[in-house]
């Protein structure tokens, strides 16, 4: 009987999130303030009459706004709630301050932060609570069996899990050390119920980032040697021109120059988040 509450219950918060991020990509929470705020100072007599005919109009300049008004960092037509949240992807060499700036993110905005490399890891060991969790069964197969597309396609569904959780829902969510290569970025940016509305890419260059992890206090513990900073460097290299090329498309891509000292990358991150239009999908304006 809790088994079958449980699914109803995950059905219901699956749909609840849909629901909010379909009203968030339309824009139907700002149109519907727009709305009401000039019904108040006009006062129509057929307010179903003055509704259709404006509409349209009031729809238009809040798109407008989302794409042009944004980039300023001004908001003059209600185009974001009081309540907004972030869902926020942090990509980047390792090396470039991705951790670092997630978990400033996370303070200002008080965002859940997910690291996917612990929910792995707690995967991977087992989860005492839950046994017989499938997501975690299928992320252990794929690892025995060495399956990377499966791998990538499990990490995907647990994320995808966490970030529908209530706190996230509630709160907001920054996400770092996934996704990693260009059909990752598809499966979260196209599938997940809840996908990111800001893609931040961290730019610094392989010879900084270098030097920042063989200065790191962690440098000869396990994952932090020469030779792993090497592949993952290798890694990032072979991927990163398809990953730039989708970006690119997306309006919810955020470029970052991380090569500066902390402070400085946090006052450009948090500058250039409030100045992005809040729009949502593909750019009909990049080839």
């Amino acid at each position: 009987m809790s088994e079958l509450l449980d699914k109803d219950t995950l059905r219901f918060t699956e749909y609840a999130a849909e629901l909010m991020v379909y009203f968030e990509r339309h824009k139907l929470i700002e149109i519907s303030k727009k709305i009401l705020v000039e019904l108040a100072l006009e006062r129509p007599e057929l307010v179903q009459e003055w509704i259709g005919a404006n509409i349209k109009r009031i729809a238009s300049e809040i798109y407008r706004d989302c794409l042009l008004g944004g980039k300023d960092g001004v908001v003059s037509l209600l185009n974001l709630s009081a309540g907004y949240l972030y869902r926020v992807v942090i990509f980047g060499r390792r090396g470039s301050g991705r951790k670092t700036q997630s978990i400033n993110l996370a303070k200002r905005f008080n965002l859940v932060y997910i690291d996917a490399e612990n929910l792995i890891y707690k995967c991977l060991r087992g989860d005492d609570e839950n046994p017989n969790d499938p997501l975690a069964r299928e992320l252990q197969r794929s690892f025995y069996y060495n399956n990377c597309e499966a791998k990538g396609k499990a990490v995907a569904d647990i994320i995808s899990r966490r970030v529908i959780h209530q706190d996230a829902l509630r709160r907001g969510w920054v996400l770092v050390n996934f996704p990693n290569t260009v059909k990752d970025f598809k499966e979260i940016m196209e599938h997940w119920k809840v996908p990111p509305n800001k893609l931040i890419y961290m730019k610094c260059s392989e010879k900084v980032c270098l030097k920042r992890l063989l200065n790191s206090p962690n440098t000869g513990a396990p994952f932090h040697t020469c030779s792993y900073y090497t592949h993952e460097m290798c890694f990032y290299n072979a991927h990163e021109k398809k990953i730039e090329n989708y970006l690119r498309r997306r309006y919810e891509t955020i470029y970052v120059n991380s090569e500066g000292c902390s402070d400085e990358v946090k006052l450009s991150l948090l500058s250039s988040i409030a100045k992005t239009p809040y729009v949502l999908g593909e750019r009909k304006d990049v080839v």
